[in-house]
């Protein structure tokens, strides 16, 4: 899988791009804050149609993009012409405040499901170097990307889950302030429930499978990263993945008590948590900021190894700027690992010496949100 051509006009800083981008590596050189994670959003953005850095995809559009004489009428548009399999997709979003517009083959995709599954991206940044320390909920967003990149139909099913979860505790915040009586807190919270239950182990189980797949490739990664002999691993922590249908509607009812005190559910994948161990020992805790940051890039090692082999082919890796945080040997041993496994890429960085690959190799330059050769 590779994008043979990427277009993007009105995307936050960029000037239009045309971009016929090399098979394997593409590497963008540039000074902060002159668009080189711009550009990696939107291959994300037109990929996924979701952004790695904001819940808003209207955030994407530039000041001054096409229609800026009339608020309303301002837009992002990206394009993206993918090969794969020996088949040529054309990938289209338009960005407009409160709204967006996706075609595929110049046709409106409809049903949405049939964007997805041919365009799979993988991205890497630097704040995902923080996870092993950083909160649950983003070690939780950070490997729903991953989920959403194996199974495309997870997606509608976070969403619908965060949907009946938004539902339940706005009856829980009701009750707490006493605009329900009891029986029909019960009431409403049984109707609930059973939506939530089948929608909760969808989420849970689909992020286990995610966590087993990824874990069996992770080690080896972590050790063709870092030759230390140390053992690195990812264990997903849920109180209700592997469970049946009535020990979460159990746990739920038991939990109502707590709920009602605290206006919020206790219980479902929006409290599970993703660990990372070295040696069996709490990575956040007890590994220093080098090993954390070789045990994040080796997810993404082992991901895009998962990725592959369930697609059958190797999805467009997104790093940005990740070279300049490792040290010599790490750096090294990363590149060698990529130029091994890795498919097409793009990299960003402010100085190409930190990228280690002297083969299948594009350089550009990025200034003022302007791309040259």
């Amino acid at each position: 899988m590779r994008i043979e051509v990427l277009t993007a006009e009105g995307v936050r800083n960029l000037k239009p791009v045309t971009l016929s981008p090399r098979e394997r590596f593409n590497v963008f050189v540039g000074d902060n804050g002159q668009g080189k994670t711009n550009l990696l959003e939107a291959i994300y953005a037109v990929a996924t149609l979701r952004s790695f850095r904001t819940a808003k995809l209207a955030e994407l559009i530039a000041f001054g993009a096409p229609g800026s004489d009339d608020a309303a009428a301002r837009s992002a548009r990206i394009g993206a012409r993918v090969l794969k399999d020996e088949l040529t997709r054309v990938y289209e979003l338009a960005i407009v405040p409160g709204g967006r517009r996706v075609t595929l083959d110049g046709k409106a995709a409809r049903p949405l499901a049939r964007y997805f599954g041919g365009f799979n991206v993988v991205v890497f940044t630097p704040e995902d170097l923080g996870l092993p320390r950083g909160s649950p909920g983003d070690r939780r967003r950070f490997l729903d990307r991953a989920v959403f990149n194996l199974r495309a139909e997870y997606l509608a099913q976070m969403q619908d889950y965060e949907k009946v979860i938004k539902q339940r505790n706005t009856v829980l915040k009701m009750a707490g302030q006493g605009a329900l009586m009891p029986p029909r807190v019960n009431e409403l919270l049984e109707v609930y429930d059973a939506q939530l239950v089948p929608l909760a182990l969808s989420v849970a189980n689909a992020r286990a499978e995610m966590v087993e797949r990824v874990s069996g490739e992770l080690a080896p990664a972590f050790a063709n990263i870092t030759r230390t002999g140390l053992t690195a691993r990812a264990r997903y922590v849920s109180k209700i993945a592997g469970s049946s249908t009535e020990t979460v509607e159990t746990l739920l009812r038991e939990g109502r008590v707590k709920d009602l005190a605290t206006c919020a559910t206790q219980t479902g994948p929006h409290r599970d948590d993703l660990a990372f161990e070295l040696d069996e020992r709490d990575a956040g805790a007890f590994a220093s900021q080098g090993q954390l940051r070789a045990i994040m890039l080796a997810w993404k090692s082992a991901e895009l190894a998962v990725l592959a082999r369930a697609h059958g082919d190797r999805p467009i890796l997104l790093l940005d700027d990740v070279s300049s945080e490792l040290d010599p040997a790490r750096n090294q041993y990363l590149f060698e690992h990529l130029a091994e496994g890795a498919g097409q890429c793009f990299i960003t960085t402010t100085d190409g010496r930190h990228v280690l690959l002297d083969r299948d190799r594009a350089d550009y330059r990025i200034r003022n949100g302007e791309i040259s050769s």
